[in-house]
């Protein structure tokens, strides 16, 4: 591209020469930045993605990278499915990692020693990726920084971990900064009721969260994410706990506990939240405890309302409606609704916590 000294873009400028020929020159500068590795459909739009030319610094080296197409991406065959885009940080070569059918998909988690590009939302039925399905997440101007060079400190890559596991660093990795939570807590289950009783359970509470930055130790640690607590039944005096999340030795984050049991009751009875989890521990940004879970009601006989999960750093937790099983709980270490059971009726489950979640940063050096 043609060299240009930049400037404050002036939309007032005198039209001379070639038109807005300064605005032209400063506009190709920041195109040169924005289009590297952009992601968009392809012309026509097809079941592929493309992806612009870009640049890498590799070694020392300067890398160009031609504009590249994804090969077909084969649509959902019977839920949403979210796909993940990422280029490799010494060869700038696209991969695309599908992600998992579900009612409410996630993005998988980015590979390790990859970077992360771009996320495409993929409904049953879908013929062609068109932009509107394509979520841009790049991380640095310019198209990445191969190799952990770039710019001093920034960051370089996410790794994701949705399941245990081990952190591998990226090349280049010099410290991170990690986040995680455990898992939530059950919601209570409901008992069976007679004709002049209700039940309503409690809310299970949150995960704790923690917020750590490493700048040694980190590689090869073992990844715990912490289970949510299992959909518990009436029997049960509260519901399951979660399990913690945990990156190596470094930080912890407890799960959150479970919701108390909604016994058979006469009206007018109130059933506490599960109170929060332990704190956690090692977060040397950040530790705290999990929300709790909200308490229930037997307002009558025929009017009863289970406790909600707590809500957690990531989102809200399980709904517990009137006359019904308890909610899962929605995001990341969220506890489970509480069930809940008007006059007449069976025992009921409360709902599950969510499983934890950790995520880790890394920042070159």
């Amino acid at each position: 591209m043609t060299v240009h000294t930049y400037g404050t873009i002036d939309f007032n400028q005198p039209n001379t020469g070639s038109p807005f020929p300064t605005l032209n020159g400063d506009l190709a500068v920041l195109a040169r930045l924005a289009a590297a590795f952009a992601p968009h459909e392809t012309a026509p739009p097809s079941m592929a993605v493309t992806l612009d030319a870009g640049a890498l610094h590799v070694a020392g080296a300067l890398v160009e990278v031609a504009r590249q197409t994804s090969p077909a991406i084969a649509p959902p065959s019977a839920s949403p499915r979210i796909d993940r885009v990422t280029i490799s940080p010494n060869t700038g070569l696209l991969t695309v990692t599908v992600g998992t059918e579900a009612a409410n998909p996630v993005a998988p988690a980015i590979p390790a020693g990859q970077l992360p590009v771009a996320q495409l939302r993929l409904d049953v039925g879908v013929t062609a990726i068109t932009n509107a399905r394509i979520r841009d997440e790049r991380v640095a101007p310019a198209g990445m920084s191969g190799g952990g060079s770039g710019t001093a400190g920034g960051l370089i890559g996410i790794q994701t971990f949705t399941s245990s596991g081990t952190y591998t660093p990226s090349t280049g990795t010099a410290s991170v900064v990690v986040e995680l939570i455990g898992g939530g807590g059950a919601g209570g289950g409901s008992a069976a009721t007679s004709g002049s009783q209700g039940a309503a359970a409690g809310g299970g509470s949150a995960g704790a969260y923690a917020r750590a930055r490493f700048t040694t130790g980190f590689a090869g640690a073992a990844v715990t994410v912490g289970a949510g607590g299992a959909a518990t039944s009436a029997a049960s005096p509260r519901g399951n706990a979660g399990s913690a999340s945990s990156f190596g030795s470094l930080v912890t984050a407890p799960g959150g506990l479970g919701g108390y049991v909604g016994f058979a009751a006469s009206p007018g009875t109130v059933i506490g939240g599960s109170e929060p989890g332990p704190v956690a521990t090692g977060g040397n940004l950040f530790n705290t405890t999990g929300n709790g879970g909200d308490p229930a009601f037997v307002i009558g006989t025929g009017a009863v309302v289970g406790g909600n999960g707590g809500n957690s750093a990531f989102g809200g937790g399980g709904i517990a409606g009137g006359n019904g099983p308890g909610g899962s709980g929605g995001a990341p270490g969220a506890g489970g609704g509480g069930a809940s059971a008007i006059f007449n009726t069976a025992g009921r489950n409360g709902g599950a916590g969510a499983n934890g979640l950790v995520i880790v940063y890394e920042y070159s050096a």
